[in-house]
């Protein structure tokens, strides 16, 4: 029987190819993004799964005390061997510390990259496999290092690691390699005690190198922000993993960090904290928190996509129910006589849905292709270069793959289906007018109304996004950024040597230095106390600049006077921000002012030189905040060089050599400031190419949906367009009879998208400072561009109705 339904589906196909067409087409471009999602979604999901303890692995997260908000993936470093003593249903419990990264050196070999502290308890509760040495012993004495098999071959090649003594650089880096170290530390001799397999599949602990535990304590001063063992003030550079035993829960977890936490804060008056368990299940995807380990996609962002997509998928099944109700008209007689000769309801339901599931599966081979060219699209956006998608085929995603095809087709033809098996048999022999599809076509109606609502607000988003995008291109940060070179400093030292051999290189005209590049999205705060106030202590960033600095950007004192050229570390600069911040009255009174800085209770009396004009020093998604500008030439981290705009590579070459003349132990590491300042733009850009995308296939489909109503339209009314002619109709008369339903339709559509598209687009605008406004322009570009594309579908198909000729439309049965 399903054989016989399938043969009769597939010959219904080729019978009715424009309406096949459309449905497979429309349904393939829809599917296509769908299992983009659903790749995306499956390597997300995939993180950790060949752990063999998964069950029972947890890491702990901090939250303020005795609230679930701001929750951050560290913890305190006492907190593991805590649990170990003093709970018995915890198996093992490990700490690792995130403070070290930078070059391994072998002879005149080195790798880069960023690893933690770690106990050797880890290897108990992770699986990690060992190429070369004992998991038991690796990590138990100082300076031990165990290294993965990629950093072994670039400072090893074949030889064995074992045993080799190698230097560390540290530049503090981090795992994940995202933040880029401007900083070196001598960490002295290392000896490799291990070297790990590459992982069988993703983490969320990703990293180049392991070093023990107990090494921190013989670091250099101040090379780690914690080494004593009982400090639980620092929650933000450690972490903390737990396997408990057979039959223990996470909710018994959860009550063991409970009553740790009231233990250690409880007393406490301030820098209090709680403790979450976190199944390692749970830790991709995530939502938004702190001090994550692995870069991945927000679970909400995920969630959001999915969304986005099945509306679109949702808008092509409308499309197919519209057609398969349509070219039901056209069956309604063999529906008939399959009735009268004992088909019952649910062999002609069935009948119908192995078509729509036919197409669909049709759909899904078109869609395999269209994911071919999706995929490599994906793989060259700016983001994806942390997130590293992986689109590789299993067996299990092309299951779920034809299963969700399936599914698609089953929810497109449950509607046509339910309805032709329920008509009666006698009125199917009568005459098709007798026969009414879904009263007067009321919900067919409202489908329509839907799909160019959703596909309205799309285009108005796309114009928005891309408009947003070019405002932030050309965003006005408030100080210079062309043609400034930022150079690494690595230590503070190198500048001065550095600043001296360029300054008589034609090509520089200015050169300061700067703890922190303005505008890149970092930031450093501290507390500010005005003496005059001293009970109100005032949170504000800061970062450490020169006296050349200031000309280096163009930066505009508008009170005061510069900071001193030899430096001052008593002297600082403010914006005009933080004049009313910290009550200062005007910006003439501010000058000579004394404050307080506070920076992890370090206290220091400074007095204010001068008073800069506000600048955009955070991203430019933020508002404008207090800045105080430092000067201690012991923090400073990049040199600014400013160039002319000419002979940009012999310059570098020039600067370049001057480098390593006068730093020949750190290499030249450069960026180009307007460059590095347009990340933000490039984010922005790879949004607005994702909904760019679902837009356009939204409004592909809507539009496909259109077209295919037209086509109903007139061929469902031959008859009456036949006689209208004869008795004297015009042609343009029967184009507005056939036109004038779907042009109210269509400015219903838009009298209901506009509202909501204002509403969606002031969300997500929001969360800019400075951001674009939503006007009329951008609301009459995406109206006029449905509206024109929407008339030139009505009236070519009413046009072709129109001219038939009446003798071969009455003709029609």
């Amino acid at each position: 029987m399903l054989k016989n339904y399938i043969i009769i589906a597939w010959r219904n196909l080729f019978r009715n190819k424009s309406f096949s067409l459309i449905n497979i087409l429309g349904l393939a471009v829809s599917m296509s993004v769908c299992l983009l999602i659903i790749m995306i979604g499956m390597d997300q999901y995939s993180f950790d799964t060949y752990h063999s303890k998964k069950d029972r692995i947890y890491r702990v997260h901090t939250t303020r005390y005795q609230e679930n908000t701001g929750e951050s993936a560290s913890s305190a470093l006492p907190l593991a061997e805590k649990l170990t003593t003093e709970f018995p249903g915890i198996e093992a419990a490990a700490a690792i510390n995130s403070e070290i990264g930078g070059d391994v050196i072998y002879a005149d070999k080195f790798a880069t990259g960023g690893g933690y502290f770690a106990e050797g308890n880890l290897f108990q509760i992770l699986d990690f496999s060992f190429k070369e040495g004992d998991p038991n012993t690796a990590l138990n004495e100082p300076y031990s290092l165990v290294i993965t098999s990629e950093m072994s071959e670039i400072l090893f090649g074949s030889e064995s690691a074992l045993g080799k003594s190698v230097r560390f650089q540290d530049k503090d880096m981090r795992a994940m390699d995202i933040e880029e170290g401007n900083s070196v530390t001598d960490f002295g001799y290392f000896t490799i005690t291990g070297v790990l397999n590459p992982n069988p599949g993703k983490t969320h602990l990703p990293f180049k190198f392991l070093a023990s535990l107990n090494t921190m304590k013989s670091l250099p001063a101040g090379a780690v922000r914690t080494i004593e063992d009982n400090n639980w003030e620092n929650v933000w550079t450690n972490y903390t993993y737990v396997l408990m035993k057979e039959g223990q829960s996470k909710e018994d977890l959860q009550a063991n960090l409970d009553q740790i936490s009231e233990e250690i804060y409880g007393p406490k008056y301030d820098n209090k904290h709680s403790f979450k368990a976190m199944a390692l299940r749970d830790l991709s995807p995530t939502e938004f928190i702190s001090n994550t380990t692995h870069v991945s996609i927000p679970k909400v962002v995920l969630w959001i996509l999915g969304v986005l997509c099945l509306i679109v998928m949702f808008s092509a099944c409308l499309n197919y129910t519209n057609m398969a109700v349509a070219r039901s008209l056209t069956r309604l007689k063999e529906v008939g006589v399959r009735k009268v000769s004992g088909a019952n309801k649910s062999q002609i339901f069935v009948q119908f849905i192995t078509e729509a599931v036919l197409i669909s599966l049709c759909s899904l081979f078109f869609a395999f292709l269209l994911l071919q060219i999706l995929e490599q699209g994906f793989l060259g956006l700016t983001f994806n270069q942390y997130l590293k998608i992986s689109f590789s085929q299993s067996l299990p995603g092309i299951v779920i793959f034809i299963g969700f095809s399936v599914l698609v087709g089953f929810v497109a033809g449950i509607l046509p289906a339910t309805y032709v098996a329920k008509l009666n048999p006698v009125s199917l022999f009568n005459k098709l007018s007798n026969v009414r599809i879904f009263k007067s076509l009321g919900i067919r109606n409202v489908l329509l109304v839907f799909q160019f609502s959703i596909s309205l607000i799309f285009i108005i988003s796309v114009v928005l996004i891309q408009s947003q995008s070019r405002h932030m291109l050309n965003f006005d940060y408030g100080f210079d950024k062309e043609n400034i070179i930022n150079v690494k400093l690595y230590n503070p030292d190198n500048y001065q040597r550095f600043a001296q051999a360029v300054a008589s290189n034609p090509a520089v005209s200015e050169i300061g230095a700067t703890s922190l590049i303005p505008g890149g999205g970092w930031n450093l705060s501290l507390e500010v106390v005005n003496p005059d106030f001293p009970t109100d202590s005032v949170q504000s960033n800061f970062f450490d600049i020169n006296n050349q600095t200031v000309d280096v950007l163009g930066l505009n004192i508008v009170s005061g006077e510069n900071l001193p050229v030899e430096g001052s570390e008593n002297l600082v600069l403010i914006n005009e921000f933080a004049v009313k911040t910290f009550n200062l009255g005007s910006n003439d009174q501010a000058i000579g002012r004394q404050l307080t800085l506070n920076e992890w209770e370090e206290f220091k009396n400074v007095q204010i030189a001068g008073v800069v004009r506000d600048f955009q020093f955070l991203s430019p998604d933020r508002e404008m905040e207090s800045l105080v500008l430092r000067n201690r030439n012991d923090a400073l981290a990049f040199a600014l060089v400013k160039v002319s705009g000419q002979n940009q590579q012999q310059t570098l070459a020039s600067l370049e050599s001057a480098w390593k003349e006068v730093n020949p132990d750190s290499k030249f590491s450069y960026k180009y400031l307007d460059q590095e300042l347009l990340f933000i733009h490039q984010v922005l850009g790879d949004v607005m190419k994702v909904i760019g995308l679902i837009s356009f296939l939204a409004i592909f489909v809507s539009l496909l949906g259109l077209l295919g109503m037209a086509m109903y339209t007139a061929q469902t009314r031959v008859k009456e367009i036949g006689i209208r002619k004869t008795l004297g109709s015009s042609i343009p008369e029967i184009i507005y009879l056939l036109s004038k339903g779907f042009i109210k339709l269509l400015g219903l559509a838009v009298f209901l998208s506009v509202p909501a598209a204002f509403f969606i687009n002031t969300m997500w605008l929001n969360f800019f400072a400075s951001r674009v406004s939503i006007g009329l322009i951008p609301i009459g570009i995406g109206v006029g561009a449905i509206l024109l594309i929407s008339f030139a579908i009505i009236l070519s198909q009413s046009y072709r109705a129109a001219v038939v000729n009446p003798i071969d439309s009455l003709k029609s049965e």
